[in-house]
């Protein structure tokens, strides 16, 4: 059975099952072997790309004999990376939000608070303020109530990093706002784009007379 652990995965946005399809070392004078572990994700079926710095040099290294994500460093796909259905203008302000995320709890979610704005304008409500222009989105169906209910949560949260004061971001929040968003950027374009992608396959496959695939 293919080796696997359980990570994050930037392409797709879940915590899913990786399987380890491959090793290499490079040895490096200043450090050590740097050991790269390449991976696929059993979800989107995307691939991914870890690294554990070895000083001993003693090859790739496992936790106890096993497979462990938690051990490594992810090298590619950059963290901030959002799935390529997402438009450039939200990708990029996201992008800036990832870079921050461990050490800036409070410009984290201001940059997130600015990369729901992001999505209001390219999804053209009309409004000057975040709210109202959320609501906008809610009414016509584009966001569902409870996805409705998570972007005012990161809003207020938004505002709260943005304004100096007593109140702040707590670190552990920051996974909570991260994980809020991408459930937004999963409903508005990526499951969209999955279910058109499976569609045109789909009828491609009708004309062809072949199966799908998945």
């Amino acid at each position: 059975m293919d080796e696997q652990s359980i990570g994050y995965c930037p392409h797709c946005g879940n915590h899913a099952p990786q399987t380890l399809h491959g090793t290499c070392t490079h040895l490096h004078n200043k450090d050590g072997s740097h050991n790269f572990f390449l991976t696929q994700c059993q979800t989107c079926f995307e691939g991914l790309m870890y690294r554990q710095i070895d000083p001993t040099n003693c090859g790739p290294q496992t936790s106890h004999g096993r497979f462990d994500l938690s051990q490594y460093e992810l090298v590619w796909p950059a963290q901030g990376t959002l799935h390529s259905s997402v438009p450039e203008s939200v990708r990029k302000v996201y992008a800036e939000a990832a870079a921050i995320k461990s050490r800036a709890p409070n410009a984290f979610a201001n940059q997130i608070r600015r990369s729901l704005e992001a999505v209001c304008k390219d999804r053209g409500a009309t409004n000057r303020v975040l709210a109202q222009n959320l609501a906008e989105l809610a009414q016509r169906g584009e966001i569902p109530q409870t996805l409705a209910e998570m972007t005012d949560v990161l809003r207020q949260l938004g505002n709260v990093g943005s304004h100096a004061g007593d109140e702040t971001i707590a670190p552990e929040y920051v996974e909570v706002i991260d994980d809020f968003f991408r459930a937004i950027i999963e409903y508005v374009y990526i499951a969209p784009h999955k279910v058109n992608e499976f569609n045109a396959r789909l009828a491609y496959a009708r004309q062809t007379g072949n199966q799908p695939t998945t």
